[in-house]
């Protein structure tokens, strides 16, 4: 088992790297300035409860758009999830707006933690009071990557399934002398509750299928499928309206160039200069990069890379999806971890750069966005691909997709990573076994 570095010479600067990173979200944009302060939208979190509200009234989810009366201005919305996050939901309308948008960021904030934790478990680190800090600190950097950000300030539940599906990892790789081994048989349900509230994770079927994890793959499937048989008995005039049309409307979000889309659909459109990319062109690059990445990922399992693999395959989820939002990319929060970790493994010291390279590409940067609605520019926080001002289109086209540049990226140091993997292909024994006491069990485990 891996432990981190007790040097103050890593936890000190990650240390004041996490109390900018609060200050910076905290405090750029002014919390004053409408809308656009850390606390001052939640929009999908309201849009949850209006769509757990129509279930209770009887009201049709897919048909029209949805609204409620709060404080807030909000327009109209459409619900795009399946029926049964609808009814997962039911419990916000019993609260409070108030404290449901507290509840929903102490959720968020709390999870963004445990990722980093479990990441790290992922990684064979024990779980000692440096491992703690670090995680801390790294979760407390993450709040200013643009999709965590933008997570809190929505109020998304992206971080959550990251959680489920990450936590269907860890139960997989628990040994049967573990003292918790009877958990990793339920291991799938994650995944598949995931799924089950919003469709994309069920990517991560390919991926238990690649790593050759069968088992693992067939108990999502069937709770993913236990989730549409509950919407069809709970409320099944919507399953039957969601699941024979509704599903396939992607036009209900937004045409698909623009820059906020960060998929594969957004970067065919932005590039052709079309509101909507070509069906044949775009499906036909999709399933390329879907190919390219759960191969990649399984090469990865197989050589031992196991949470590099599954944050690829997450990060392909992102690139293929019709329509990736930039706080969809929350895989960014584990591929921070493994920055921080290969650069304290690694042998060179230019991998440091790694994380903070990371950090420049997928911040949400502080800048003025004039806006015709306002009588003054605004300070707004956006990613890196909403960045205007007088930049050269060259630069000016790679920065508008670059979460998908970030993927290709991932893919090509991944592939140097194998190249110089010891040749017998090692994998990561499962924690809690015997083997994990052995005296080569500590360095068997490479990410």
């Amino acid at each position: 088992m891996r432990v981190l570095p007790t040097t103050y010479w890593l936890r000190g600067p990650l240390a004041l790297l996490a109390l900018a990173s609060v200050i910076m979200v905290l405090r750029a944009p002014d919390e004053r300035t409408p809308w656009w302060g850390i606390t001052q939208s939640f929009l999908d979190v309201h849009v949850y409860r209006w769509g757990a509200e129509a279930v209770r009234a009887g009201a049709p989810l897919y048909e029209g758009l949805l609204w409620g009366p709060n404080a807030r201005f909000f327009a109209e919305m459409p619900f795009t999830y399946p029926p049964f996050s609808a009814l997962l939901f039911q419990p916000l309308p019993l609260l409070s707006e108030a404290l449901m948008m507290a509840s929903w960021t102490a959720l968020t904030l709390g999870l963004s933690y445990l990722v980093i934790r479990m990441s790290f478990r992922a990684l064979d680190y024990a779980p000692d009071t440096v491992t703690r800090q670090v995680s801390l600190c790294l979760a407390l950097i993450s709040l200013s990557l643009e999709p965590v950000r933008t997570t809190v300030w929505l109020g998304q539940i992206n971080i959550i399934l990251l959680a489920l599906v990450l936590a269907d990892h860890l139960l997989s790789r628990i040994g049967p002398d573990h003292r918790f081994s009877r958990w990793r048989h339920i291991a799938g349900i994650g995944s598949g509750l995931a799924a089950g509230i919003k469709l994309t994770p069920a990517f991560f079927w390919a991926h238990w299928v690649v790593t050759g994890r069968w088992r693992l793959a067939l108990i999502s499937v069937a709770t993913f499928l236990a989730t549409v048989a509950v919407g069809f008995l709970a409320i099944p005039s919507d399953a039957a309206r969601y699941w024979s049309g509704t599903v396939f409307e992607s036009g209900r979000i937004a045409q698909d160039s623009v820059v906020s889309n960060q998929s594969l659909r957004g970067v065919v459109a932005r590039v052709l200069g079309v509101d909507s990319a070509p069906t044949v062109a775009w499906l036909a690059l999709a399933a390329l990069a879907a190919v390219v990445g759960l191969a990649m990922a399984a090469l990865l399992h197989r050589a031992g890379h196991q949470l590099l693999a599954l944050t690829l395959s997450g990060m392909t989820m992102s690139v293929v999806s019709p329509f990736s939002w930039g706080h969809h990319w929350v895989w960014f929060v584990p591929l921070l971890a493994l920055a921080v970790h290969h650069a304290i493994v690694g042998r060179r010291r230019y991998l440091w750069l790694l994380p903070p390279l990371l950090w420049a590409a997928t911040a949400a940067w502080v800048q003025s966005f004039p806006n015709p609605d306002f009588p003054d520019d605004r300070w707004v926080a956006i990613g890196l691909f909403m960045l205007g001002g007088d930049i050269p289109p060259v630069v000016f086209g790679l920065i508008t997709n670059i979460y998908p540049l970030v993927w290709l990226v991932t893919i090509a140091l991944a592939a140097l990573l194998l190249r110089r993997s010891r040749p017998d292909g090692a994998r990561l024994r499962g924690y809690g076994t015997t083997d994990d006491s052995s005296p080569g069990a500590a360095g068997s485990g490479r990410g």
